[in-house]
């Protein structure tokens, strides 16, 4: 049986501890052992999606009357509910009652503690992390060394007959006796599957593959990389935009932009397939996004430092505004922070560095009137 109960914090403290306040315990229960624990639930609202929780604290107390106050430690601090597209985060707390019998009497509660946010800006913070990439791949292919240019040549050669020939084998075992297929059978969750279908997916993850190998070496038109590395950025502070990088192209770069970009991620999981093949698929989707720092560079020669170029400095004010802090309960599932330096070319692949997030102080994204 379970009872009305509520609960609710309280920070108005004068001593600064803030402190958990439970109302409602059933009066029956007095005088009995019982356990309070405070948890971080990540409710993923795909389809079989799988959620996840954390404990924050908890505590044992006998229970002397309809209400309990637990004092709490800092991590309130860093506590918040959120209600997105993908997850939602709750506050939950979950008190388990001692009736000397084989079931105890199991009680749960919410509790809200939102964080007042600037409303989004109108930047689609996908397009804002990965920003549509127009590229001449032939110019690209002549900008890098010669060496990089066989590699590009090795590997769309490669990839090219190992997607034949998976294609191949797809038809074959597709239209031949399921004893006579060489590598994919008839055989799913369903009773049959499709081994043409299972050619498709397996010849779309070579080509990518082999897509990013090749992406990759086509970015080696010039050397671009982070500059002396400090800390996550404090709120106020200012950062000279020449500190960011270090790069220098093999040939000139026109009509060049760099930016410096933030966003925030709704991560979590879920299954498909059933069976031998269920599987767990990771996501993490940008929801809200800024840009930091945004500079047109007309013309750079070949071989001259691209940063000293840059001109200004980066305010983050923005980004602690407007950005929810990271709120984990685990790698894969919350809300986290990334931010990044792009350098966005009309004719080469765009350059990309992720920055780091170590150093982050979560007091920094509090609204200003707490």
């Amino acid at each position: 049986m379970s009872a009305p109960i509520s609960a609710r914090f309280d920070e108005s403290s004068s001593a600064g501890k803030a402190r958990l306040v439970i109302e409602g315990l059933p009066a029956n229960a007095v005088g009995r052992q019982a356990k309070v624990e405070l948890r971080l639930h990540v409710n993923t609202k795909r389809s079989r999606g799988i959620d996840e929780h954390r404990s924050i604290q908890s505590e044992q107390f006998r229970i002397a009357g309809s209400r309990h106050e637990m004092l709490l430690n800092e991590s309130l601090h860093q506590l918040y509910s959120h209600s997105g597209r993908h997850i939602d985060i709750d506050i939950q707390v979950h008190i388990e009652i001692d009736d000397g019998l084989i079931f105890d009497t199991k009680l749960h509660t919410e509790v809200e503690r939102q964080l007042l946010r600037s409303p989004a800006p109108k930047e689609d913070a996908e397009k804002l992390i990965e920003p549509p990439d127009a590229y001449n791949f032939r110019a690209n292919l002549r900008a890098i060394p010669a060496r990089n240019r066989m590699i590009v040549m090795v590997l769309a050669t490669v990839g090219s007959i190992l997607i034949a020939v998976n294609s191949l084998l797809g038809v074959h075992d597709e239209f031949v006796p399921e004893s006579s297929t060489f590598f994919y059978d008839h055989s799913g969750s369903d009773g049959s599957e499709s081994p043409m279908m299972k050619s498709l997916f397996g010849s779309g993850g070579l080509g990518l593959t082999v897509w990013l190998a090749i992406r990759a070496q086509l970015r080696r038109y010039m050397s671009f990389e982070l500059g002396p590395q400090r800390p996550f950025p404090r709120r106020g502070e200012r950062r000279l935009a020449r500190d960011l990088i270090r790069g220098k192209a093999r040939v000139a770069l026109e009509k060049t932009r760099l930016r410096v970009v933030a966003v925030n991620d709704e991560k979590g999981q879920y299954e498909e397939g059933s069976g031998t093949k269920r599987r767990t698929v990771s996501f993490a989707t940008p929801f809200r996004g800024v840009v930091i720092y945004d500079q047109y560079l007309p013309y750079i020669p070949a071989h001259a430092p691209v940063e000293t170029y840059l001109e200004g400095e980066l305010d983050f004010e923005e980004m602690f505004e407007v950005l929810y802090p990271p709120l984990l309960t685990s790698s894969s599932h919350g809300i986290d922070l990334r931010w990044e330096i792009q350098l966005l070319h009309p004719l080469f692949v765009d350059q990309e560095l992720k920055c780091s997030c170590a150093g982050l102080v979560f007091e920094d994204f509090l609204p200003r009137s707490r």
